[in-house]
């Protein structure tokens, strides 16, 4: 287990990672956990990136719903 200490930053408390905790990220978002903070990174996604996924979709992305009525069995 590594230890760290908290101070304070402006009107903010703050806590030191330990070089081996380092995040590579700018922004992180802080949930509490009953006693436990967690700090999880957060990924920017470039929007790009989800069209080109998109236009490399062959074919229909979505299945054509019936119009008009359904053919039926008679009930004898």
């Amino acid at each position: 287990m590594t230890r760290s200490k908290t101070f304070k930053s402006g009107n903010s408390q703050a806590v030191r990672i330990p070089q081996e905790f380092q995040l590579p990220y700018g922004e992180v978002e802080i949930t509490r956990r009953g006693l436990e903070l967690v700090i999880t990174p957060i990924i920017k996604q470039d929007g790009g990136a989800i069209f080109d996924a998109l236009a490399a979709v062959e074919g229909p992305i979505y299945r054509e719903q019936p119009t008009g009525e359904q053919e039926r069995e008679p009930i004898l």
